[in-house]
């Protein structure tokens, strides 16, 4: 609507308000001069309503769009309040649907919105000029590059650290070309393999050794819970397994630790596996434990960090990350950092 059409929407409405409110006057100065004929009361309050109703139906043409829906619900709040104001019920009405034309409110709905997730694109890795494990690690997700291809990059990424391919390999043993499958179980089990046969032989070290050589026993528990412990953080164990090793890892060195209880390694250990038992508090402990008994304390924040969120102590992970400040030399914990710095 043009303003001109407006001003003269609005110059109607006024005038048929201001019919509207004298008429409603003129009946109620009229009611109440006559006292002779009994209570005034229902009188007034029907031509309040009965005003009221075509004063609403007059503000509602007047009204945003926006605001005319539901017209029911719309109609039945402007008659009350055009009811129940006296006589100037549609006035105070009508300025305020001017003022809203005038002055419509924000719509903060609209400031935010939802995105999708961005989506990784495998097809344009071959552009990155950076990152040659990032890129070999693409091209063996994209099932459109050719199988050969694909198998070139699996043979690559096996000179790579298992923590590092573990989850990757894991996901290739359902891939629907089966040579990808059988290299990457076939380089899984030889990582899993060569840690299990250093644990047999260390088992069987262990079991040839006397009770009261508690020096050399120390030493081959605390071998064991580090190569539990190395099962757990290769990623080459799953479900069962992985608590099975853990539990491992936590005994071996419990044993270790009562042997010799300055061994801040087992004390990390011990933290680490009470970490993934989501055991924030032992971990805590353990943790300051390793760092009392001479760990390096740079070493240890990452780990203290972790018991503190899983506490709910953010303030505290703030703290110790911000501690590291330019020390933090893994590039992985950068970003973690200046989140938690900033």
């Amino acid at each position: 609507m043009s303003k001109p059409a407006y001003y003269l929407l609005v110059a109607g409405a006024l005038l048929g308000l201001a019919a509207v409110t004298a008429l409603q006057l003129v009946a109620v100065c009229g009611i109440v001069n006559r006292v002779d004929q009994g209570d005034p009361f229902f009188a007034v309050v029907a031509i309040a309503f009965g005003g009221g109703a075509v004063q609403a139906l007059l503000c509602h043409a007047l009204l945003p769009a926006a605001y005319r829906e539901p017209r029911g619900w719309a109609l039945l709040w402007l008659w009350l309040a055009c009811s129940f104001v006296p006589l100037l019920g549609g006035m105070v009405v009508l300025a305020s649907c001017v003022w809203a034309a005038w002055f419509p409110g924000e719509d903060h709905k609209d400031r935010y919105g939802d995105i999708a997730a961005p989506q990784f694109v495998s097809y344009l890795i071959s552009r990155v000029s950076h990152g040659g494990g990032a890129r070999l690690q693409a091209r063996l997700v994209n099932t459109q590059v050719a199988a050969q291809d694909r198998l070139s990059a699996l043979v690559a990424i096996q000179s790579m650290p298992t923590r590092t391919t573990g989850p990757l390999l894991r996901d290739l043993l359902a891939d629907p070309i089966e040579d990808v499958r059988l290299i990457a179980y076939g380089a899984l089990d030889r990582a899993e393999n060569e840690i299990m046969q250093r644990i047999f032989r260390t088992s069987e070290a262990l079991e040839q050794t006397r009770a009261d050589a508690r020096e050399e026993r120390h030493t081959l528990h605390r071998q064991l819970a580090e190569l539990y412990f190395e099962l757990v953080y290769q990623n080459l164990v799953q479900g069962a397994v992985y608590r099975h090793t853990l539990e491992q890892a936590d005994r071996h060195a419990t044993i270790a630790l009562e042997n010799d209880d300055n061994d801040a390694a087992l004390w990390l250990i011990r933290g680490r596996v009470a970490l993934a038992n989501n055991q924030a508090e032992a971990a805590g402990r353990y943790i300051g434990k390793a760092e009392a008994r001479g760990f390096p304390r740079e070493r240890l924040v990452p780990w203290l960090a972790e018991a503190a969120f899983l506490r709910g102590e953010y303030s505290r992970v703030s703290e110790l990350l911000g501690s590291l400040g330019n020390t933090a030399a893994l590039p992985v914990l950068k970003p973690l950092v200046r989140y938690w710095s900033t």
